[in-house]
């Protein structure tokens, strides 16, 4: 895709690297990323502040709503827009990297809107994400145990959880995203527990050419509230979750490391 002065920044997640904090940082505060030429699209937003209805409409899944926006509502919304630059941001996007068909409608809206196109991939050691991703998903009925939750990516290479398939090989994720969009387009973070929102807005800043500034100390307050509606949702859950200890077993971690052996900061890439 040739370079425009206008730019689509896709942010594909992954899970459990502060993707919601930043969607709804950027959800609550519109008007002040607008100002700073950032456009962060209402069509195919949902509550917690990403456009995952976008993805839900190119997999086809039972929650997509056409009234919360589609596809053709988000180039229409970019097209008549005075903000130059744009951020799409949803989890979901993570499992596409196998799925060029899908990648390349989002490279085809753009390039059609006069985008060029960067993807932005947070990622965090291997051992970190199968323990957050294990509390996650016990706020959402998860009834395995840790011992079985681990047992089954060691045995199959990922983790089956409803329609959702969770995969922990990121050099295969970057060379998905790089046959559509070109190596020298997709760019990799390592998540910072600590400070996980700046490092993507300095990411943004880069490749926009400017400065762009994040909500100071906005933290990850969002996702207090998430657990509090997880406990209504999945109280049997809830409990296990305080009681179920996370943290994985040395020779746990060893086997993940064995079958997941990419060293993350030589995949590391940044503008």
């Amino acid at each position: 895709m040739p370079a425009t002065s206008r730019h689509l920044i896709f942010h594909v997640g992954t899970h459990k690297t502060g993707t919601t904090s930043i969607q709804t940082m950027m959800q609550d505060n519109r008007d002040y990323f607008a100002a700073q030429g950032i456009l962060f699209p209402q069509s195919g937003q949902v509550r917690n502040g990403g456009q995952h209805n976008i993805a839900w409409e190119l997999n086809g899944d039972e929650g997509f709503d056409p009234s919360l926006g589609t596809l053709h509502d988000l180039e229409v919304e970019i097209e008549n827009s005075v903000v130059p630059d744009v951020v799409l941001t949803s989890e979901d996007f993570e499992f596409w990297y196998d799925e060029p068909g899908k990648l390349q409608r989002i490279a085809d809206m753009a390039q059609r809107v006069g985008l060029s196109i960067d993807v932005v991939l947070v990622i965090r050691p291997v051992r970190d994400y199968v323990e957050s991703l294990f509390k996650e998903l016990l706020k959402h009925g998860l009834q395995q145990t840790r011992e079985e939750f681990v047992a089954q990516i060691l045995r199959d290479g990922h983790y089956q959880f409803r329609e959702r398939t969770y995969r922990f090989d990121y050099p295969a994720m970057v060379e998905g995203f790089s046959k559509i969009f070109g190596g020298d387009r997709v760019w990799v973070v390592k998540y910072n527990i600590v400070e996980s929102n700046q490092p993507f807005f300095d990411v943004v800043g880069r490749l926009v050419g400017r400065s762009v500034r994040s909500i100071p100390n906005w933290g990850r307050k969002n996702q207090r509230n998430g657990t509090a509606r997880a406990t209504l949702r999945h109280p049997i859950s809830a409990l296990r979750r305080m009681r179920e200890p996370g943290k994985l077993k040395p020779h746990e971690a060893s086997a993940l490391g064995k079958l997941f052996p990419s060293e993350i900061n030589s995949l590391i890439r940044l503008p």
